[in-house]
């Protein structure tokens, strides 16, 4: 019998071909760019441009969200357990890219209805059924690296790649996609075009991990008699996991604030446009990406722990000195500010992802039972959640400062609406990610004690 985490289909040290590690990680081009569109333009598509009323909007961006917290670890379950000759996660692979393509090109295409609600319920429904076909595909594409590789330095360079194509894709998403509206016209037309362009370009590079990893044998179906929720009572009993969960549901509530909150700040603080918002985040997600190999070495000397420790401190400093980027900042400090920010981001998106697997792998040997695709589909549950948390904030905050809702993006907003932009925008999202360094402390005092991460 082959011991738990070390399956027939794992991969010996240093045996996954380079060529798998880059068609594995062009996978994460599409999961880049998806979940970062609708975290940057949804709720300024629907306030500014659908004139949905901000507290509507936010229940919007966050209800999909939630439904997925609820579904993603069952996927994981299904997909743990399900045999079939593409091996237990290519199917749900391939079946959740065409459909997020799909239905993201809906999301965006809205219908001429003529009542508000209208509007919100189209919306809402279809963000709920791209989302879920999202998962479909996320979450047994984030288990498969525990399960190819029983290597930690081979699975942390499979991490390297995989979050090196999820910059590329943060920065294609949230660069291309405002710029695109730009130059398809603007309003809704102008979104329309964004989402067809933006929906193939998706659905095609999440196709690629289903074709690179087809020769490669993972672990066998698990055949636990275990029902839904006990699983999820003796996952809560896996203490790293459940704190380095918690750690990125935190940091990614105020990443979800920050984004929320970026079109609103380049509209009525920096008096920009959608060009605006694809300038910064080119500043923010380029940085990212030549830091990502900094990070990877920076790791190997120190630790993933304590690197993961170091880019999260940086990452509250950077986020709490943006208040300092009013209207009347230099662009010069705005954008020295922003690539401080992103060098810190690269960190806070290797790091959560170098030690998943690790945690997931020391779990398989304990328990005996590979059970990858429950904890991963808790954890990308937690990451949708964070999100959906941090849109809900921007747009809470947005609605209780007077933000006025409208079809016209120009419109004069007052005093208290551009302090809630403000707030939303740097203020909330550092406060977060100090919260976040409580739990990542006990996490890193707890695994030093046992394993080494």
């Amino acid at each position: 019998m082959t011991p738990a985490g070390e399956s027939a289909g794992a991969s010996p040290a240093g045996a996954l071909p380079l060529r798998t590690m880059i068609g594995f990680g062009i996978g994460s081009l599409g999961t880049g760019v998806f979940s970062t569109v609708p975290s940057i333009l949804l709720l300024y598509f629907m306030t500014s441009v659908l004139a949905v009323p901000a507290g509507l909007a936010a229940l919007t961006v966050f209800l999909p969200k939630f439904w997925d917290v609820l579904i993603d670890p069952g996927i994981g379950m299904v997909s743990d357990r399900t045999r079939s000759r593409w091996g237990r996660r290519r199917p749900y692979m391939l079946a959740g890219a065409i459909g997020m393509a799909i239905l993201f090109v809906l999301l965006f295409s809205v219908p001429d209805l003529d009542s508000v609600f209208a509007r919100f319920l189209y919306v809402t429904v279809v963000y709920m059924l791209c989302a879920t076909a999202y998962a479909v595909f996320s979450v047994p594409y984030i288990a498969m690296p525990a399960e190819i590789s029983r290597d930690p330095n081979e699975r942390t360079t499979l991490m390297s790649f995989r979050m090196g194509f999820a910059m590329v894709g943060i920065l294609l998403g949230g660069a291309g996609a405002p710029l695109l509206v730009e130059l398809a016209g603007g309003g809704r037309p102008g979104y329309a075009v964004m989402a067809l362009v933006i929906g193939v370009a998706c659905g095609a590079a999440m196709l690629v991990p289903v074709v690179a990893t087809r020769r490669l044998r993972t672990s066998p179906p698990v055949t636990s008699e275990l029902g839904f929720f006990a699983g999820l009572r003796q996952a809560a009993t896996c203490r790293p996991f459940v704190l380095l969960i918690v750690t990125y549901l935190i940091q990614l509530s105020g990443l979800g604030c920050f984004s929320g909150a970026l079109p609103y700040y380049a509209v009525h603080i920096r008096q920009g446009s959608g060009v605006t918002v694809t300038l910064l985040f080119v500043a923010l997600n380029l940085t990212a990406i030549a830091a990502m190999p900094l990070w990877t070495l920076v790791s190997r000397r120190i630790g993933k722990g304590r690197a993961y420790l170091l880019s999260s401190v940086m990452m509250a400093g950077a986020m709490a000195a943006l208040w300092l980027c009013d209207g009347a900042a230099s662009e010069a400090r705005l954008y020295g500010q922003i690539g401080l920010m992103g060098l810190a981001f690269a960190g806070q998106q290797l790091f959560p992802f170098a030690l998943l697997p690790d945690v997931l792998d020391a779990d398989a040997r304990q328990s005996g039972v590979p059970r990858q695709g429950m904890f991963t589909g808790l954890w990308t549950a937690g990451e949708k959640l964070g999100l959906a948390l941090g849109g809900l904030f921007t747009g809470g905050i947005l609605s209780v400062t007077g933000f006025i809702a409208s079809s016209d993006a120009a419109v004069v907003q007052p005093a208290s609406a551009l302090a809630g932009v403000q707030v939303a925008f740097a203020v909330l999202p550092a406060v977060l990610v100090l919260v976040s360094l409580w739990p990542l402390l006990v996490f890193h005092r707890h695994v030093t004690n046992g394993e080494s991460y």
